[in-house]
């Protein structure tokens, strides 16, 4: 149910902002126009296919070969293989494929999530926890023809595999993750604090079980294989982040970055921009003129509000939250600080945050009282379908 409810109104807003929505859009990025779809496709998936969709498109359709400056070898091989597969299989087009793997994954998701958060909240929580992140202002990405669906039920369906104490099966749902997202690997750390907890320093109970957990590994050790074939440079996905404008900075200096500009640092940001905000009040404006749209999608407060609200949910979540979810939450939003982007330097963060669903468990526990939990939801929600519409008419989110 939760699903129907997630599903259906962001649909419908992708789908009547792409097909009816302003002449004076922003052009698709990367010099590319990709191609019509025709049909129910072209209402359904054309809409959810914009950004990295089309590079998952583009990798579907020709694989990672090229020079080892490609910037193919960033975005991870699981879902477009599988976006390839499944379109020589059934004659699709791999966007069509890409949607339905991702739809598909995340209903399973919510299913699996719910079970996994009753095993250490109670059932209210659990339920609050879906709601949360089904509504999640950014939530969007779970629809679109992205790996936001796929390596959550990956990582959710091994940690609930873990603490079920079935660790052959934690472990290859592991390594399909560390398939899908680089992040796949570090749930090493869950699983080694799992270990930890049930058999300490009797390390002899460790075995077999350690064996499975370290299986994540896999993943970057495959890919990097693969890449080693076709680009003849096994770290092509370490050498690409300098082409997506990626660079090494210390977390406080990428929040100076993202707050007040980073020019020292050598980076292009100028910070966050509340400009965008003031031009709302003008009101017979917002029909005709998409400047601040443009500058919304420009100014980094998305990234930075998400950010400093993820932060904080991870703190309160080190007093609340089981060690184990901890463990798989927090290095998420630190690593990323240590990488900034010098078009935005926050960049993806509030795409990144949807996969790490401790903080989700956070804020169910936090929204027990109910008036304050349906004025959340109310206002998440409604920011869902306004992200959308920007999402699929091209303008930036995240």
């Amino acid at each position: 149910m939760v699903f129907a409810f997630h599903w259906l109104p962001i649909q419908l807003a992708a789908t009547l902002a792409y097909r009816f929505g302003e002449a004076n859009a922003p052009s698709p990025p990367y010099g590319r126009e990709p191609g019509p779809m025709g049909g129910l496709a072209g209402w359904i998936v054309e809409p959810l296919r914009q950004w990295d969709g089309l590079w998952y498109a583009l990798i579907a359709e020709t694989g990672y070969a090229g020079s080892t400056e490609s910037a193919k070898a960033a975005f991870w091989p699981l879902f477009p293989w599988l976006m390839d597969a499944g379109s020589r299989l059934t004659g699709w087009r791999p966007e069509t494929v890409g949607y339905l793997v991702a739809n598909a994954a995340f209903a399973v998701a919510l299913v699996l999530l719910l079970r996994l958060v009753k095993l250490d909240f109670p059932e209210t929580v659990a339920r609050r926890t879906i709601v949360a992140l089904a509504f999640f202002p950014t939530a969007f990405f779970f629809q679109a023809v992205y790996t936001e669906s796929l390596f959550l039920v990956l990582a959710v369906g091994a940690l609930l595999a873990a603490r079920l104490d079935r660790w052959w099966v934690a472990g290859l749902l592991g390594a399909l993750a560390a398939l899908t997202r680089s992040y796949g690997v570090l749930l090493a750390l869950p699983f080694a604090t799992l270990l930890w907890q049930a058999h300490g320093t009797d390390l002899g109970r460790w075995f077999p079980r350690a064996f499975a957990a370290g299986l994540p590994a896999l993943g970057p050790l495959l890919f990097g294989w693969h890449l080693g074939q076709v680009q003849g440079n096994w770290r092509a996905f370490v050498d690409v982040q300098g082409q997506w404008n990626r660079y090494s900075a210390l977390p406080w200096e990428t929040m100076r970055c993202a707050i007040e500009g980073c020019f020292a640092l050598g980076g292009e940001p100028d910070g966050a921009n509340w400009a965008w905000a003031g031009q709302i009040a003008a009101v017979p404006r917002l029909a005709a003129d998409n400047g601040w749209r443009v500058a919304a999608a420009n100014s980094d407060t998305l990234e930075l509000v998400c950010t400093l609200l993820f932060l904080g949910l991870a703190v309160v979540g080190l007093r609340v939250l089981p060690a184990w979810q901890s463990a798989y939450a927090v290095p998420g939003l630190l690593i990323p600080l240590f990488s900034p982007s010098e078009v935005h330097a926050l960049m993806s963060m509030p795409r990144f945050g949807l996969t790490l669903f401790p903080l989700f468990v956070v804020l169910a526990v936090l929204l027990r009282w109910r008036p304050l939990a349906v004025a959340a939801l109310a206002l998440s929600a409604t920011l869902l379908v306004l992200l959308t519409v920007q999402f699929a008419q091209w303008y930036w989110v995240s």
